[in-house]
């Protein structure tokens, strides 16, 4: 009897010892990250049947452990990434909403600027300081777009550093949850829980979940499997996968994801990677910091070029029609129909003409006149040059627009095959118009059947038959054909219209005479007429929005006589062709061309008469023999028209299919980057909470407290020294019995 009381006691001693040291492991581990508070399960042994029943054999300890909720703790995991994915994306969007909304030192406050300077000039066009200054306010127009094209630039090399340490980081993590579930499988063969362990692998998988979302299965040997993206495994129990960051085979500026696996290198989409830093890291590239640099790009483009065919459509003080206030990258090559015939007009690259041209058919030659100061060349036949211009039969394929003045258009900004393209196509194209321009980035693709343009902002698909990719594609504000070479299967290539603009961007004009702030054309009354005609002067018509085009209509010069036949009628000429139009009825207060004479209404209308891209008001009592001469503005200093064309172009709703100022437009990014920041600060604070609160559940559940384990060390230890008891009552229980021999 004394020997089993004494093995009760033993085994009563020895529960209690290790329960007080698994509460002194867990008082020891209070601040330890990840530590779920252990305990001691046990259980009374089968008892001992006697002959007066069973007795029991005292206390054994089963296990020791962790007190734990795989719930509470995925929930921890989720919040996790979803936390540290709002605030990734809120650091890098205040970053890029401090650049582009900067109230005095942004791109809005310069184009206020460059404008006032406009309207300045405008009020005293001959005055040579206004002028200068002007050019001044260009130049510091110029230079913020480059600096804050530059910055955003820098975010987007330091964004593909990001990328590829969080690659790294992610790797590392999932090296060493592999190397935790092999540890764990040999140990929980024993038959017990590795606690520890398990605690350390926890805290592995929530710091992964900071980086990327992650979905885990646990197995029946205790080790788990971890899974990213679309189901690719990143820990299968003890092997491990890596993700990769390589450069895009598509867009080699950018860093992509990849998936290695028995040596090769499989491309994961953005879309894949979703939650913690990385995929905060890409969404931001794709959804914010591109479109603000595209954004910025077409505000520039759009500028650029409506103000430069507004200074086309002027006179300066040389009383020339006005050139280009500001070069760009420019397409090289032109190509349109003259009539029926396809031509194609080149120029080497270092020498782009800045001014518009015109093209005739003279014979069985043409003539080429340069529209700033009216010098024709002639050329006998095709192939011909002149002004350093060639100029050729274009392809017969291109379905071409049918135009006489023509201007070399912007490049395309940046066309990339891609990097497994297995067809020996290129691509070549051009800025068409840039009021259609969007801020997306595009993919063209080639199935073996049907071409396809891909819209990446929104994937809206554009599918094109190949008669119709021969005949050149014109989509969104721009045009491209296959120059050369043709597209395999599965062939892709890259095109980001507006790349480049503006680092290719700079102020042409050095000399102030060169603002073409005068109208070229100018109106007055002859000397002997009779009747009180008043006589506005002509408005020279708004440039188009197509970039092919020249600015002013190559007869704008032509010296036109408006004769009165009768005091209700009267005719227009052209004195430079001969051509005459149709009578035209005099209503006081009316504007010519007339539609009659545009051949608009009615269906059937007289012949048209000379048009000549201008528009002029008529007023007042004409008389018989009445005539009203239009013709070039000769000492026209003091002329401040186009001057107030260029000041309009600030209001002037010319981009997003003319919903938008050049503000406007850029104002709607500025907005959405605000937006988004806003949302993220809201969804940040969020999903901190979330996160505090499924903590708060885990560690209600798991964490040390600190009362509690002081308690139980109270309690292990007077079951100690009650077992104590136990074992001393039986010794001397034991002594009596020996001394009952003596």
């Amino acid at each position: 009897m004394a020997s089993s009381v004494f093995g009760i006691g033993v085994s009563g001693l020895n529960a209690a010892n290790l329960g007080l040291s698994t509460t002194g492991h867990n008082i020891a581990n209070v601040n330890t990250d990840g530590f779920s508070r252990q305990g001691i399960r046990q259980s009374a042994p089968y008892p001992q049947l006697a002959g007066s029943g069973f007795n029991g054999l005292g206390v054994k300890v089963d296990s020791i452990a962790r007190v734990y909720d795989q719930f509470l703790t995925r929930a921890v995991e989720v919040a996790q990434t979803q936390s540290s994915y709002q605030s990734t994306r809120l650091s890098h969007l205040s970053e890029i909403n401090n650049i582009v909304a900067d109230p005095t030192a942004g791109v809005s406050p310069a184009l206020q600027e460059f404008f006032a300077s406009v309207q300045n000039m405008a009020t005293n066009p001959a005055n040579p300081p206004s002028r200068q200054a002007m050019l001044s306010s260009a130049q510091t127009l110029v230079n913020r777009f480059q600096v804050f094209t530059q910055r955003l630039n820098d975010q987007r090399s330091a964004l593909n550093g990001e990328i590829s340490n969080s690659v790294s980081n992610i790797n590392s993590y999932a090296q060493q949850v592999g190397d935790l579930n092999n540890k764990i499988v040999v140990a929980q063969s024993s038959g017990q829980p590795p606690n520890d362990l398990l605690d350390q692998r926890d805290l592995l998988v929530k710091e992964l979940n900071k980086l990327v979302k992650t979905t885990s299965l646990p197995l029946s040997d205790g080790s788990i499997n971890l899974f990213v993206g679309n189901g690719q495994g990143l820990v299968i129990g003890s092997q491990t996968y890596a993700l990769g960051a390589k450069p895009n085979p598509a867009d080699p500026e950018s860093i992509s994801i990849t998936y290695e696996q028995n040596g090769n290198s499989i491309l994961l989409p953005d879309s894949l990677i979703s939650g913690g830093q990385l995929g905060a890291l890409l969404d931001y590239r794709n959804q914010s910091l591109d479109l603000a640099r595209n954004s910025l790009e077409r505000t520039a483009l759009g500028l650029v070029e409506t103000f430069n065919q507004q200074q086309k459509a002027g006179q300066d003080l040389n009383g020339n029609m006005g050139l280009n206030l500001f070069n760009l990258p420019r397409s090289n090559s032109v190509d349109f129909k003259v009539g029926a015939n396809n031509i194609r007009i080149t120029t080497p690259v270092n020498s782009i003409p800045n001014g518009d041209f015109a093209i005739t058919v003279n014979g069985a030659g043409y003539d080429i006149k340069r529209l700033s100061d009216g010098v024709v060349s002639n050329i006998a036949g095709l192939p011909g040059s002149a002004f350093g211009m060639t100029i050729d039969a274009g392809p017969a394929a291109l379905n071409l627009p049918t135009q006489s003045g023509f201007s070399f258009p912007p490049a395309l900004g940046v066309v990339r095959p891609n990097a497994f393209n297995t067809g020996n196509a290129s691509l070549s194209g051009s800025i068409t118009n840039v009021g259609a321009l969007t801020t997306s980035n595009y993919e063209f693709s080639f199935d073996g059947t049907n071409y396809a343009l891909t819209r990446l902002s929104d994937n809206a698909k554009t599918t094109y038959s190949p008669a119709a990719v021969a005949q050149g594609i014109t989509q969104d504000g721009f045009s491209f054909s296959v120059a050369s070479g043709v597209m395999a299967g599965g062939d892709r290539f890259t095109i980001k219209p507006l790349e480049g603009i503006i680092t290719g961007l700079s102020v042409r004009i050095s000399d102030p005479k060169e603002i073409a702030a005068a109208a070229s054309i100018t109106a007055s009354t002859a000397p002997g007429n009779t009747g009180s005609l008043k006589v506005t002067q002509p408005n020279v018509d708004a440039p188009s929005l197509s970039t092919t085009d020249s600015a002013v209509n190559p007869s704008l010069k032509n010296p036109i006589t408006i004769q009165f036949t009768s005091a209700n009628s009267f005719t227009v000429t052209d004195t430079a062709t001969g051509s005459v139009s149709a009578a035209q009825a005099y209503v006081p207060g009316m504007t010519i061309p007339t539609d009659q004479m545009k051949g608009i209404s009615p269906p059937v209308a007289p012949a048209p008469g000379p048009i000549n891209g201008w528009s002029m008001k008529l007023d007042g009592i004409a008389a018989t023999g009445d005539t009203i001469n239009i013709g070039p503005n000769i000492n026209g200093n003091a002329d401040n028209r186009n001057a107030l064309n260029l000041g309009k172009l600030q209001t002037t709703r010319v981009l997003e299919n003319g919903s938008a100022t050049y503000q406007e437009s850029y104002g709607r990014m500025v907005a959405t980057i605000g937006t988004q920041t806003n949302e993220a600060t809201i969804m940040g604070k969020a999903q901190d909470k979330l996160l505090s609160s499924a903590v708060n559940s885990r560690d209600s559940v798991s964490a040390v407290n600190l009362d509690e384990e002081a308690a139980n060390l109270l309690r292990y230890q007077q079951a100690y020294q009650a077992s104590s008891k136990v074992i001393q009552i039986a010794q001397k229980a034991f002594d009596e019995i020996i001394n009952l021999g003596r």
